[in-house]
């Protein structure tokens, strides 16, 4: 179902329209007088978007960005992906970005097929990060979401039916705009399960054990009576 968005004037003008699957994920996002993007996912994360001529897909492992694959008229680019904790870019190819604590990126004019502030995709009209996939739009000037969290204010979306990860954006991150995560928590329960992986493979297996290894030979055994 197509949703609009009004410059707010005496005569509203159409900015974009959006289209929104079966799943209520963002399909389609029109700009006024421009050719309209489509999205295609891949479970719960953006995989590519095509505009025209112009396809845009986001090479991952897990949840983890690497790169943008950019096809044009038969012509391909590859461009690495820097990221910082969050998944948020700071670096592709000759670009450099930064963020304030809330996602508001310098430069704004940087390319909006890029991703941004935690790895999210910047709305082409408003700068807006549409989270959830299209669910709810943060506003990261304002630093707060444009709508209420329907799972506010007693389910787990909290208190604050327009806050964003409880006013601690820098050790939290909310891709569903529903409930925030600690990014930080999950990173060390990474860490943690794969020490636990190291560990478990330097145990020596008991039944590798036979006569043939000199130190197990040479132990002395228990005589029994027949």
């Amino acid at each position: 179902m197509p949703r609009v968005m009004f410059m707010s004037s005496a005569n509203p003008v159409v900015l974009c329209t959006y289209h929104y699957d079966a799943t209520d994920r963002l399909a389609d996002c029109s700009p006024a007088e421009q050719d309209s993007t489509r999205l295609f996912y891949q479970k719960s994360l953006l995989a590519t978007q095509i505009q025209g001529q112009i396809q845009h897909t986001l090479l991952r492992t897990d949840e983890y960005l690497l790169a943008r694959l950019s096809v044009e008229n038969n012509q391909s680019n590859c461009a690495l992906l820097a990221t910082d904790q969050q998944q948020s870019v700071i670096a592709a190819q000759s670009l450099a970005f930064a963020y304030t604590p809330y996602g508001h990126r310098q430069p704004s004019t940087g390319p909006m097929n890029l991703p941004g502030f935690t790895g999210e995709r910047v709305d082409p009209v408003t700068g807006h990060y549409l989270l959830g996939n299209g669910y709810r739009a943060f506003n990261p000037v304002l630093m707060r979401f444009n709508s209420p969290d329907s799972l506010s204010p007693f389910g787990e979306g909290g208190l604050n039916a327009y806050g964003y990860c409880a006013g601690d954006p820098v050790n939290r991150v909310d891709p569903s705009g529903h409930m925030l995560k600690s990014f930080r928590r999950i990173f060390n329960k990474k860490s943690d399960d794969q020490k636990l992986l190291i560990a478990k493979s330097t145990v020596p297996n008991p039944t590798s054990y036979s006569m043939d290894n000199p130190a197990v030979s040479s132990m002395p055994t228990q005589a029994t009576n027949s």
